[in-house]
């Protein structure tokens, strides 16, 4: 018969190791920049919707401005 081990919490590897033989699938340089890209685009995307909306309220605005002006 044949023991089998358990592992223990203590028996796993801790530190990062490549495999051996493997071959990189993608550069780690481009998938950094490539998040800095997405980041970036989330982040203009962002800025453009505030401003599209912040130019639709200032437009309300002063159309209730030019309505109370003109309240009898």
């Amino acid at each position: 018969m044949q023991e089998t081990q358990e592992k223990l919490p203590d028996d796993r590897a801790t530190s990062f190791q490549a495999s051996e033989g493997a071959q990189e699938t993608r550069s780690g340089e481009v998938l950094l920049v490539e998040a800095y890209a997405v980041m970036w685009l989330i982040l203009f995307g962002f800025l453009a919707a505030q401003w599209r909306s912040h130019g639709r309220l200032e437009a309300k605005l002063v159309d209730l401005e030019a309505r109370i002006r003109n309240a009898p």
